[in-house]
């Protein structure tokens, strides 16, 4: 009750120039919340016991629903990204950073992996290429492991500038 009264005072001191003292319930101003089922009159009743006016509007209304002054930013578009990667062979994933384009690094990761995995090793060339160590550990375990990276299930985690 008494952080109602001293709100109030604060705000009708403010808009009137007075003392906390002189404060006058009718000068309360109204507020506003989002309609929601059984929450809202709840809250109401509760605001009303404090002479507080209380006006609900809806949550959901058609120009919500239908104006999107922006244009959605396409998935290959985006930029500043945290991707993900997983194997199709295993169950192991590669979480990934990006501040480029995230279809250009997606493409990277490809050609990296294809010019790596595409070459006719000998029994000593692979050995070789165990200790070797790749530009991502992406390509590393698409090379030691002999697997197959899902690049059209790429998925982006977050944006992170």
């Amino acid at each position: 009750m008494w952080t109602f009264n001293k709100v109030k005072c604060q705000i009708v001191s403010k808009r009137n120039k007075k003392t906390r003292k002189q404060c006058d319930s009718s000068q309360w101003p109204m507020v506003i919340i989002p309609y929601v089922e059984n929450f809202s009159e709840a809250v109401a009743r509760i605001m009303r016991k404090h002479n507080v006016p209380v006006a609900m509007k809806p949550y959901k209304i058609l120009k919500i629903l239908l104006v999107h002054p922006k244009d959605k930013q396409e998935k290959k578009d985006l930029t500043e990204c945290v991707y993900k990667l997983s194997c199709a062979n295993c169950d192991k994933t590669y979480i990934g950073k990006t501040g480029r384009k995230f279809v250009v690094r997606l493409q990277e990761h490809r050609t990296e992996v294809k010019s790596k995995t595409g070459r006719i090793f000998t029994r000593s060339l692979r050995a070789s290429s165990l200790t070797e160590h790749n530009k991502s550990a992406l390509t590393d375990h698409a090379t030691q492991e002999n697997h197959v990276i899902n690049r059209s299930q790429a998925t982006l985690i977050d944006r992170e500038p």
